[in-house]
């Protein structure tokens, strides 16, 4: 796997550390205690895995206690009182295999605190002594990498660690390493003689939710196939051209036909937008979706260019900007900003590029603001980039367990029930006015090729919802809203095809309940999710979000409820919601930990 990795950097403040969704034994390396009155380190690490190229004595792992706050070697942002050192020679690691496993679906940050020795500090000349991170699982016995970051001494401290991360993209049902467990390596790659410093291993797990983006594959307006392949046009985007009279610079173009010389190989549809070189040009989009505290984001462009009118590689390079911005009144703010040249790219085939806004604090002057999403142009006249499937992603860090969540059980056996459905809907409240049951329950998804097959499905089923009032699907969970925490509750959602297509709306519900009266569910928040534009063959993610638990909240601390709820007229004939893929992610922001990113 070519994996997208992200490299943060900054100082690692001493301060209560950003919440580890997955649990790492030893994690701050307190164990085993160093005497105070003895030597001030000790070669062993507990519960890591040693692999040390020093066989006899073992002198290349262990941990060490910090020195004194005014001694001139003390470590000033350590997480405790004790870290953990790693000879600088190839060979040398520590690894932990977790219980946690490889979620599909999730994506993954592993971050350490890093500093080295100043009495042998790791070589900055070439060859460069390196640090490397890495996640892997094992294919029975045998460790394989999945993603990998390195880092050299250069810019790092004897006395304050640095945080370093590395990033692995989302599981996808297809990799090998899905459902398998975590593996965490901290390895050497060098030369023998320096030490590594480390401290506060941290796993963060992440349930990416898309944001809607209009035209973000740039299909419309749609061009005529027997007129000229481009229009100056790009609909939902807000065009900025210098070329105030044509308007040539900015626009959407027909892919070519599969053969020719010219055809982009990994379009998505058949369009794609244009934008001069020149800078000045841009596309803008102001979303309906906010920055949301407790959330990070990820803007992804697919991005080429020209043939005939390649942007310039030489000095002064050409460049597009992908920005993530807000607006002050009307003034434009710029948040984050991610910048790419020409080189390396293609005409032929586009290439991904990404910008990553970490997580946003509930002081940031963007909090709660429309997030606004810029491509634009920064050179000189004459070329053109190519563009394509831009992509938003949220993210919150913890995935919290539901129970049937996919609505995969019971199991629809199709050679037993010709229906393909059963009205029941295991690990579910189901709350159901039909004495007979029938409007609630699970059903099996149709082959692939029926016309009524459901593309984007997550396992073999589904739940229906009958869309009168009084139907609903509820479970109570065994985790409890934390003060601090943010929710996020996010449903896959249809609707069942003619004669059976809904009119009324659903809603998605976070609720808690009354100590005094357990029957009682009390509603926190809810989103009402209509029909328009709900198709009956692909499902739509849709996601109600709770802001952060303050202590004085009635459900501060009680059991999380989630419920999805018909809102239909009673005693009218009704249609059918199709859901799947329930799930809930939680939060920790954390506002004292400040990072500059280098993507």
């Amino acid at each position: 796997m070519c994996a997208s990795v992200l490299l943060m950097t900054g100082s690692w403040a001493a301060a209560p550390a950003r919440s580890a969704s997955i649990p790492i034994d030893n994690a701050s390396f307190e164990a085993p205690v160093v005497d105070p009155n003895g030597f001030g380190a000790v070669p062993f690490v507990d519960s890591w895995t040693e692999i040390d190229v020093d066989t006899v004595a073992g002198t290349n792992t262990g941990v060490f206690a910090n020195t004194a706050a005014d001694s001139p070697d003390h470590v000033v942002n350590a997480d405790g009182s004790q870290l953990a050192f790693l000879g600088s020679q190839t060979g040398n690691a520590l690894e932990q295999d977790l219980a946690a496993t490889y979620n599909t679906g999730c994506d993954y940050r592993l971050s350490v605190a890093v500093g080295f020795s100043g009495l042998f500090p790791p070589s900055t000349l070439e060859p460069l002594d390196r640090l490397e991170l890495v996640l892997y699982y094992r294919d029975a016995n045998d460790v394989v990498d999945i993603a990998r970051q390195t880092v050299d001494a250069t810019g790092l401290s004897a006395t304050e660690l640095t945080d370093i991360s590395l990033y692995l993209p989302t599981v996808q049902p297809s990799d090998a390493w899905a459902g398998m467990a975590i593996g965490v390596a901290l390895r050497a790659a060098g030369m023998p003689g320096g030490f590594w410093d480390m401290d506060n291993v941290r796993l963060v797990e992440s349930l990416p939710v898309s944001i809607p983006i209009e035209n973000a594959s740039f299909e419309a307006p749609l061009i005529d196939p027997n007129g000229f392949p481009a229009v100056p046009f790009v609909g939902s985007w807000t065009e900025i051209d210098v070329d105030t009279v044509a308007g040539t610079n900015t626009g959407v173009f027909a892919n070519t036909a599969a053969g020719s010389p010219d055809h982009v190989v990994n379009a998505d549809g058949s369009q794609l937008a244009f934008l001069g070189s020149q800078t000045g040009n841009a596309l803008e989009q102001d979303l309906a979706a906010t920055y949301n505290a407790g959330c990070d984001y990820r803007l992804s462009v697919a991005v080429g260019f020209s043939g005939l009118f390649p942007p310039s590689t030489l000095e002064p390079l050409d460049k597009l900007e992908l920005v993530l911005y807000y607006r002050d009144a009307n003034d434009m703010v710029d948040i984050a900003q991610q910048t790419v040249d020409a080189t390396n790219l293609s005409a032929t085939e586009l290439t991904d590029i990404s910008l990553y806004l970490p997580t946003v604090q509930p002081g940031d002057a963007w909090a709660g603001m429309a997030i606004g999403v810029a491509l634009r142009a920064a050179g000189m006249p004459g070329g053109f980039w190519d563009m394509d499937n831009v992509r938003l992603v949220e993210s919150l860090p913890v995935s919290i367990p539901i129970e049937n969540a996919s609505f995969e059980s019971p199991v629809v056996d199709p050679n037993i029930n010709p229906y393909g459905a059963e009205p029941d809907v295991n690990q579910w409240t189901e709350i159901d006015p039909d004495p007979f049951s029938r409007n609630t329950g699970v059903f099996r998804n149709t082959p692939q090729g029926s016309k009524d097959h459901i593309i984007n499905a997550d396992g073999n089923q589904l739940a229906f919802l009958a869309s009168v009032l009084g139907n609903a699907l509820e479970q109570d969970l065994n985790a409890v809203y934390k003060t601090g925490c943010d929710y996020r509750l996010t449903v896959a959602v249809c609707v069942s095809g003619d004669p059976y297509q809904p009119s009324d709306p659903i809603e998605l519900s976070l609720y808690y309940r009354d100590a005094n009266n357990p029957n009682l569910s009390i509603d926190i928040v809810s989103l009402t999710v209509g029909t328009t534009g709900i198709s009956s063959t692909k499902l739509q993610d849709f996601s109600v979000h709770l802001p952060t638990v303050n202590p004085d909240d009635t459900w501060a601390g009680q059991n999380i409820g989630i419920a999805i709820r018909a809102t239909g007229i009673p005693f009218e004939a009704g249609g059918f919601w199709d859901l799947d893929n329930v799930r809930l992610a939680e939060s920790l922001p954390d506002p004292e930990i400040a990072l500059t990113i280098k993507e």
